[in-house]
């Protein structure tokens, strides 16, 4: 007999980016040769700093539980961190720490939605906002975008989304997948859209803040608009730019009665994030923050090889990312006969060639591939040049 799955569940689907790098990591456990652009997560190891702190916590027999919303020190730490990038103080109650900045959103939708509700969703998307949106019985709604208006979208766009039934609308910038960073201008203009529906709750993922190449600084929405700040959740985390994305800690901060109803959720499933990475996240907020300016600079090196090996591929489109480790390139030219998608082209190239790849599908941009530059420059041109490959086969 088959137990019967809830609803819910039936309507999530696996996550693509998961997927790809399992099977990656399958193929090289059979020893192919296999060249990864799928990770979404920095090569780099933890800040030597961050090391010791976890040393030295376990030294202390700090493996006990905490408070669910994290210990006092590392919330005091998040508070600091969060005035010096958004200008904003939050104190301690307003704080919740969680196994990741995926879970702070998680808790968030199922703090906010019931059924019958609707969220905004940037599209492109991550892949896991409309399945958050959905395991909370709600719908997601895209927020539309394209590739000629450099994967930003605009203010009218998000006006015409909402519908009475709107509760909350993602903002994520810079961008997973797309690498867009929105710009002042576009985030005031979301914030007048928002200022005349105050019932609308504010989801803000800054996670990549930090990670923004060219001079370009990543705006949060409260920067512009501190007028919302009663119902906006600024969500953020310490696994990409302090490379700690095993160690799992992420966190929320917001108006006190969001930020408990979230913390109502964490205490009914995983109750505090680990005690010592707790204390690794006291000392990446608190210590020094060289590490992280010297990997952003490693990056926009990669960002850069990685854009001109990929528009140096006949036919292939490529927008130039401002922020993240993602470009997402346009391989619709190459989608013909036995290769009729991009989810068929990305498993073509993992299979048959080697690179591992993550479908545009997957992220509400059929027609696309998302390629990680988190990897070597030798992996990079190891992996455009097995993708230029399989171009000039569908040629």
């Amino acid at each position: 007999m088959t137990q019967k799955l809830s609803r819910r569940v039936q309507a999530v689907r696996p996550s693509a980016t998961l997927a790809f790098s399992a099977r990656a990591m399958e193929l090289k456990r059979q020893g192919r040769d296999v060249v990864s652009l799928s990770a979404g997560e920095p090569d780099f190891p933890v800040p030597p700093h961050v090391e010791k702190a976890i040393e030295q916590a376990l030294q202390r027999g700090m493996t006990k539980y905490t408070a669910s919303p994290g210990v006092q020190e590392l919330r005091e730490a998040i508070a600091d961190r969060m005035e010096i990038e958004i200008g904003q103080k939050w104190g301690i109650k307003d704080i919740v720490a969680t196994a990741g900045a995926k879970q702070a959103l998680y808790n968030a939708c199922q703090a906010l939605l019931d059924e019958g509700d609707e969220a905004i969703v940037p599209c492109p998307y991550w892949v896991s906002y409309p399945d958050m949106v959905r395991l909370a019985g709600a719908t997601a709604v895209p927020l539309e975008c394209s590739g000629e208006n450099g994967w930003t979208p605009r203010p009218e766009a998000l006006e015409k989304a909402i519908t009475p039934k709107t509760r909350a609308v993602i903002l994520g910038s810079p961008s997973n997948p797309t690498g867009a960073v929105w710009d002042e201008e576009t985030m005031r203009g979301f914030a007048r859209v928002l200022e005349k529906h105050p019932d609308i709750a504010i989801l803000s993922d800054d996670i990549y803040g930090r990670l923004v190449y060219g001079g370009v600084e990543a705006i949060s929405i409260l920067r512009v608009a501190p007028q919302l700040r009663e119902r906006t959740v600024i969500v953020n985390g310490c696994s990409k730019a302090y490379a700690m994305t095993g160690l799992r800690l992420g966190w929320a901060c917001g108006p006190s009665a969001i930020i408990a109803a979230m913390n109502r959720v964490q205490d009914s499933s995983t109750s505090n994030p680990s005690s010592l990475t707790q204390y690794a996240g006291i000392a990446a907020l608190r210590g020094p923050q060289e590490p992280v300016e010297a990997m952003r600079q490693q990056f926009e090196k990669r960002r850069d090889l990685i854009v001109d090996l990929l528009r140096a591929i006949p036919r292939m489109g490529c927008s130039k990312p401002q922020g993240a480790f993602y470009v997402l390139a346009d391989v619709r030219a190459f989608l013909t006969g036995r290769i009729e998608n991009d989810t068929r082209l990305a498993e073509a190239l993992l299979e048959e060639h080697g690179l591992a790849t993550v479908p545009g599908t997957a992220f509400g941009a059929p027609g696309h591939l998302r390629l990680s530059f988190a990897t070597s420059e030798a992996e990079i041109r190891r992996g455009v040049q097995r993708l230029a490959g399989i171009a000039a086969q569908a040629a």
